[in-house]
């Protein structure tokens, strides 16, 4: 949606509520689902039923989310508008209802394809998204009633790109390219729109905020998972954190991206590892040989991938730029493997957090490398800093990141009182507590919950909570609630 012309060209953009699952704190445009009844609105000019259905969803919610009816014809007064799109959030009436009531009339013409889009793999939402451009009607202002929006603004593109250059807006490629074009002026802006996805180049330059390039590498991960994300980060010197497969094709595609970085000045320098897992490590070779650079991860992994140098916690790993800092703050989180790092851009607050915190549900914890009692604290430590964005190995990267840490902390120690409502006074089987205590987890996922159970065990039986009895496991005499002033009513998760 954009109003204004010129110097004066100005978009309107949202922010995400942190309380959504999908991108939480993330800058996008007005938009949404298809919806049932979407395809049948009466729209001259569209060309078939799912064009029909696409751009009838991109009405319907611009109206439903800012107030903003992009119709070309009838009743459209201030209060008139206000009561009909009262009456939609309500669910009195529907937007079809409501179009042939008061007269809208709605033309593809004045709404043409701005770009196709599909997310990519490493996401936890997958979707194709269609784009229109659509001028604001005269003397509308948007106006926010949508729950899953915090705020939304007219913004110029200049100064939008300036905030995510910054650090202060983070959002997904299509945003960004959308954005470029319309700072490069009117002159066919909605044709350039439709051509900027193919115009990306292969692989496409995910940079979500300045800085931070993520390259999706498929790998062998535990599932749900099918990739990891490595991160080139930095914008004179860059690091490469966790290139995690050693396929040749992969590699190359990897190689390809940062030849298109170096292009803009940037050169890779080192690499870095969050932990020594198969699928964090898998292109740590081939990287090192052919940019001939250091690899740098915690002394614990030195025994299962050649290092170059160790990071300690409280270590600061400095990149040269010609901005602002991109010092790397080195945080030391143990609970998935002993010699975990996570890595803290204290500027913007973007933490890379590989393993310890996913992109959706929660990791396993594996003993005996896997410590529950020392994941919860890492997280308790997280919880404590000024981290806003989290970019994680695996899943989507999300703003709100203080709630998604506190969730994880709340669904480990209602996890844990389901272990220990689980456990009686006599020994259970692991196989027992399982199906009490994972009751609400899907059965192909078990073997990996029962990992996480025998964690969870293992750290009630150090607190003297739980104790074993032959081949099972009995409540300990200090068993009881796990801390009875946490929340309760914390999310689920798949493990």
């Amino acid at each position: 949606l954009i109003r204004g012309h010129g110097s004066t060209l100005e978009v309107y953009w949202v922010r995400r509520g942190d309380q959504v699952s999908f991108m939480p704190g993330f800058y996008a445009f007005p938009g949404g689902v298809v919806g049932p009844g979407d395809a049948a609105l009466p729209i001259d000019g569209a060309p078939d039923e799912r064009d029909r259905a696409l751009l009838a969803s991109a009405i319907r919610e611009t109206f439903e989310e800012i107030g903003v009816l992009v119709a070309s014809a009838g009743r459209r007064d201030a209060a008139t508008l206000a009561e009909a799109r009262e009456s939609l959030l309500c669910g009195e009436a529907t937007f079809a209802a409501l179009a042939r009531e008061l007269g809208w009339r709605f033309d593809a013409r004045e709404l043409p394809a701005a770009g196709r889009w599909r997310t990519p793999p490493f996401s936890s939402l997958r979707f194709e998204a269609a784009y229109f451009l659509a001028r604001c009607p005269e003397h509308a202002e948007p106006v926010i009633a949508d729950a899953e929006l915090a705020a939304g603004e007219w913004i110029t593109p200049a100064r939008a790109l300036e905030q995510w250059q910054s650090g202060d807006a983070v959002f997904a490629a299509p945003i960004l390219s959308t954005l470029r074009e319309i700072a490069a002026g009117e002159d066919r802006l909605a044709a350039r729109l439709a051509l900027s996805p193919e115009r990306l180049g292969d692989p496409h330059r995910i940079e979500l905020s300045w800085g931070i390039v993520l390259q999706p590498m498929p790998t062998r991960a535990l599932p749900p998972a099918t990739h990891t994300n490595a991160y080139l980060i930095g914008d004179r010197e860059m690091a490469l954190v966790d290139p995690g497969s050693g396929d040749p094709a992969e590699i190359e595609s990897l190689c390809k991206l940062i030849a298109r970085l170096g292009a803009d000045g940037r050169t890779l320098t080192r690499i870095l590892l969050t932990h020594a897992h198969g699928d964090h490590t898998g292109g740590v070779a081939a990287m090192r040989s052919r940019f001939n650079i250091p690899v740098f991860g915690h002394a614990a992994i030195a025994d299962r991938v050649a290092l170059d140098g160790t990071l300690a916690d409280g270590d600061v790993v400095s990149l040269a730029t010609p901005g602002p800092a991109w010092d790397l703050r080195v945080l030391h989180t143990p609970g998935h493997a002993r010699g975990h790092l996570c890595f803290l851009h204290e500027r913007t607050g973007a933490l890379l957090s590989g393993d310890h915190i996913v992109g959706a549900g929660t990791v396993i914890i594996d003993p005996p490398e896997g410590d529950m009692a020392g994941y919860i604290a890492s997280l308790e430590r997280l919880s404590r800093l000024p981290i806003r964005t989290l970019f994680p190995a695996h899943g989507s990267p999300s703003g709100a990141a203080q709630r998604r840490i506190r969730a994880l902390i709340v669904h480990r120690h209602e996890r844990e009182q389901r272990v220990i409502d689980a456990l009686a006074n006599s020994a259970s089987s692991m196989s027992d507590l399982l199906a009490k205590a994972y009751a609400d987890v899907a059965r192909p996922l078990w073997p990996y919950a029962e990992r996480s159970l025998l964690a969870h065990l293992l750290k009630l039986e150090a607190e003297g909570r739980a104790g074993r009895e032959g081949d099972g496991w009995r409540r300990g005499n200090g068993a009881g609630s796990s801390d009875p002033g946490k929340p309760s009513g914390g999310p689920g998760s798949t493990r």
